[in-house]
């Protein structure tokens, strides 16, 4: 089964934090991570919610970015409710289980209560879920970790999606190790293609569906550094 890591971006009032561990707590997830300058900050206040999950906040992570939060996680879901204008596919929460991986670290990523997630943060991810909610409402950021939480785990505790005595062998790569695989990429591809978010973004999100092991990462890894190497041979008997 995967492991889910929740991630808040830049939550903006404390006890939101709160209700979210004690969501966490209520469907046995156990890892909270989150992306704010100051752990104090945002802690002070979040206890006085947190009925019964202390612990979880307790043992919280605190990240400088994004990138950093989730660099050990092979795939990444950013919940919103906005369309963004990006390569990533777009899926509502009931289509959202088979999109995950078996195996490996999920990161849950959520933004901000009232700007959601940047465009530059939702390109980390490998896809874009969206509540589905009547009109134009959408759910408060506690409210919507809720309800993803308990969809996510009462669909995937029923043992019909996951099969825990299977051979899963090796994990698949982390986020980190693809990242480093997409700057090798952007460093020796054209100018056309050089500092484009789209392409990194698709490279991203090709690798994380793909979800090739460490080794099979590294495979590709040697393969492109044959091939920038050729390329740089050829231009330079030229």
């Amino acid at each position: 089964m995967p492991e889910f890591k929740v991630v808040l971006v830049e939550p903006e009032h404390p006890h939101n934090v709160g209700f979210v561990a004690r969501a966490m707590r209520a469907n046995a997830l156990s890892e909270l991570r989150i992306v704010y300058e100051n752990r104090t900050a945002v802690m002070k206040e979040s206890y006085r919610t947190a009925h019964n999950s202390a612990e979880i906040l307790d043992q919280a992570k605190i990240f400088g970015s994004l990138p950093e939060a989730i660099a050990d996680c092979q795939f990444s879901v950013a919940f919103s409710r906005r369309v963004f204008n990006c390569v990533l596919p777009h899926v509502m929460l009931p289509d959202l289980l088979p999109k995950i991986p078996a195996v490996g670290n999920v990161a849950l990523v959520f933004g901000r209560e009232s700007r959601g997630l940047f465009v530059t943060e939702v390109n980390h991810c490998a896809l874009v879920c969206e509540i589905p909610v009547p009109g134009l409402m959408s759910l408060n950021l506690a409210q919507a970790a809720s309800v993803a939480f308990y969809e996510l785990c009462r669909a995937s505790g029923n043992g019909s999606a996951f099969n825990p005595h299977e051979d899963l062998g090796e994990l698949p790569a982390t986020s980190a190790q693809i990242e480093t695989f997409v700057k090798f990429l952007e460093e020796k591809v054209g100018d056309r293609y050089r500092n484009q978010n789209w392409t990194d973004a698709f490279v991203r999100k090709v690798m994380q569906r793909m979800q090739p092991s460490k080794s099979e990462l590294d495979a590709m890894f040697g393969l492109a550094r044959s091939l920038a190497g050729s390329f740089a041979r050829s231009e330079k008997k030229r």
